[in-house]
């Protein structure tokens, strides 16, 4: 889990180096270890023995070996517990240092003044001496040292916590140093790549960063990037950033830089998210289309009904002229140039009101298999022969869809038509019907030269069209269609490597009525 509190891979801060460095306190002598033998079982008795035997104190501590304890006194609990860990216990200290020779330090806790003469006495000067009075220091030092064990305790639990909140974001969070590079990361970001999080560490951030695919975001440090900003203004930044997937589908994301600051004030790394909004922004550009759409057949409307008036006057002068016998042939082919615009305009125009006419298709079961087809079974007889092939995959098992079937017919009509304006020279389309949870899907694929992101952008606005002469409505009515049904339209292409139109209806599946009927609306 990345640790964004006290992270052992962030570097301290100067002034923290400096501190640590003045009280680090090194044994000179690592080899040495302390024989400790002790007298008596007076205050401080079961601190010392915490503090000999807990693992948690090596750290503080040399190599400590408590070697047995004399004199013990009318204490029999801590005897008991003496031996119970593997201390033995003597009658006095000469039976002590006789049984140790090794002893290389007392601790006396007998409260005696006359035991420190005993001691030096028999012992003499080369062994270490700790009286009652300086064994408080050690009680001193094992309570400093629970209470550091118990604060470290909650650094972590509340550690874990926040670590467990941020791995939870659906966010990607890198935090980098200045040159870029990984310095810790949430679990988002390194299980898509299937390398684990020390693989990664200290890699630069495009090298790191994935789509929700798990292919490259990025190949370098790229030039919009807000951490380049951030660096300069060092305040917060972001920018929006579309990709497309391996599939073809257009991403979008918003990535976010945030600077971390020291205790002295310097810049020291830069914390950056990514955030995938691509379904918020589908979501957005449907609400504003519709918007849009309904100024549009508003204007549409009124437009259409006006112009078709002088255009009918047009047409029927035209056709007049078309049956003069005192027309040159110039004249003629002229006249019938002018013909066959108006007949254009008038179907640009019929396009145009259908498409702003507002209304919902009636609702009935489809079965798609069959329809797919005999639409497609048309298009082969028409276009064989122009070098089209057709292929048809259907999943065993299909519900009914439901939708008007005359309107699903010609959404795909439509798409074929697309496909082969992609493939001009011929070649093969593939028809896909499927099972996607609660929708048919329905999807038609053509192997053409794709579009770029921003065709894919502009794809189903109205108006808008790549091929000479086009009205710009075909994908924006199609898209139109299938939501007056209940669906929905869903596009994925990249630069030459083909398109592919999904259109999801409904499923007719067995479900409570009210269940329907919420469908429904």
């Amino acid at each position: 889990m990345p640790d964004f509190t006290a992270s052992s891979n962030l570097p301290l801060d100067h002034d923290s180096a400096n501190l640590a460095e003045s009280v680090a306190c090194l044994w000179e002598d690592g080899d040495r270890v302390f024989r400790v033998g002790v007298l008596g079982t007076g205050p401080g008795f079961m601190a010392l023995l915490d503090v000999a035997l807990n693992p948690r104190f090596s750290e503080f501590l040399p190599p400590v070996e408590l070697v047995g304890v004399a004199r013990p006194g009318p204490n029999t609990s801590k005897l008991h517990y003496a031996r119970s860990v593997g201390i033995p216990i003597y009658s006095d200290l000469q039976e002590l240092s006789e049984a140790h020779p090794d002893m290389n330090m007392v601790v006396d806790l007998t409260g005696e003044i006359a035991m420190l003469r005993e001691i030096r006495k028999l012992l003499g000067d080369q062994v270490s001496v700790v009286d009652q009075d300086a064994a408080i220091f050690i009680c001193g030092l094992h309570d400093m040292a629970k209470a550091n064990t118990q604060v470290s305790n909650d650094l972590d639990r509340q550690r874990h916590l926040l670590q467990a909140i941020i791995d939870e974001v659906r966010e990607d969070i890198m935090l980098l140093d200045l040159e870029g590079r990984v310095v810790d990361m949430n679990r988002n970001v390194w299980g898509r790549t299937g390398k684990s999080k020390q693989e990664l560490l200290g890699k630069f951030c495009w090298e790191v960063s994935t789509k929700r695919d798990g292919k490259p975001f990025c190949v370098e440090l790229d030039a919009d990037c807000p951490m380049r900003r951030s660096l300069q203004t060092r305040r917060k930044d972001e920018a929006l950033f579309t990709r497309v997937s391996a599939g073809g589908r257009l991403l979008y994301y918003r990535i976010y830089s945030y600077p971390v600051f020291g205790r002295s004030g310097t810049l020291t790394h830069m914390m950056i998210m990514h955030r995938d909004i691509t379904a918020r922004t589908h979501r957005e550009q449907h609400r504003q289309q519709t918007e849009k759409l309904a100024v549009v057949g508003e204007m549409s409307t009124y437009l259409a009904h006006e112009i078709r008036n002088p255009l009918c006057a047009i047409g029927g002068f035209t056709h007049a002229l078309l049956r003069s016998p005192n027309l040159s042939p110039k004249e003629l082919e002229k006249v019938q140039i002018i013909a066959e615009e108006t007949r254009r305009l008038d179907s640009m125009l019929t396009s145009i009101l259908n498409f702003a006419k507002p209304g919902k298709l009636p609702q009935g079961e489809v079965d798609m298999p069959a329809l797919v087809h005999d639409t497609v079974e048309l298009m082969r007889i028409g276009y064989h022969q122009a070098g089209y092939e057709f292929q048809v995959l259907v999943e065993e098992g299909l519900p009914m869809a439901r939708g008007d079937a005359e309107s699903i017919k010609q959404c795909l009509v439509n798409l074929l038509k697309n496909s082969m304006e992609a493939m001009p020279d011929g070649g093969t389309i593939d028809v896909a019907i499927t099972r996607d949870f609660d929708f048919v899907r329905l999807s038609v694929h053509d192997r053409g030269p794709g579009m770029d992101e921003e065709e894919q952008d502009r794809a189903f606005s109205p108006f808008y069209s790549t091929k000479p002469g086009g009205t710009g409505l075909g994908l924006a009515m199609m898209k139109k269609l299938v939501a007056e049904m209940g669906g929905h339209i869903d596009l994925r292409s990249s630069p030459n490597r083909g398109t592919t139109v999904y259109l999801y209806f409904r499923a007719c599946l067995a479900r409570p009525e009210v269940h329907s009927s919420l469908d429904e609306e």
